[in-house]
């Protein structure tokens, strides 16, 4: 089973899930107004593989963490990530992604050579577009093979303010760099 709960951090109100000392979940812009449709979607998400449980306490330590790091406070997390119920070509996928330096990013292209399938960087992207536990998985890192910034479920002004909290460059939002998906 996995508890849920609502996290307000610097960068808005996140529902997460996690089950023990796994995340299993993180979703962007869910508030308590939000919040049944959100774990709603999350349970079809699942599957069979978790059933939900509302409990703020149970995901408080993990929290916290998520917390400290959008507010500056912490350069890294120490938790793990549960990610047994994706496909083995996406956990590979996110896998690699957790595997970006903070700071850095890596392209598309970069992450399906370094999965062994170089011709898969639309399903690279396919899966950053629903990677299941972002900023802890940071897809925020991953940028076109042109250094441009594309998509990200929280929006690109978040990419950027991530990208800056973690101290790497990027170009400024009116610039031609920026793609909008």
């Amino acid at each position: 089973m996995a508890s849920y709960g609502l996290v307000d951090t610097a960068f808005g109100s996140m529902l997460l899930a996690v089950e023990g000392d796994r995340i299993v979940a993180l979703k962007f812009g869910v508030d308590r107004r939000r919040l049944s449709a959100a774990v709603e979607a999350l349970h079809r998400e699942l599957g069979s593989a978790f059933t939900l449980a509302h409990d703020e306490a149970a995901i408080e330590p993990l929290a916290a963490q998520l917390r400290d790091y959008l507010a500056g406070s912490r350069d890294a997390f120490d938790l793990k990530t549960d990610l047994s119920w994706v496909t083995p070509f996406r956990r590979d996928v996110l896998l690699a992604c957790a595997a970006i330096p903070r700071g850095q990013v890596a392209t598309y292209a970069e992450l399906a050579r370094r999965v062994g399938r170089p011709n898969a960087y639309r399903a690279v992207g396919n899966t950053m577009r629903t990677n299941p536990i972002p900023i802890v998985i940071p897809c925020h890192r991953v940028v076109g093979s042109d250094g441009s910034l594309t998509g990200f479920g929280g929006g690109l002004e978040m990419k950027q303010r991530l990208l800056e909290l973690e101290g790497a460059r990027t170009p400024p939002l009116d610039s031609p760099r920026w793609r909008r998906a």
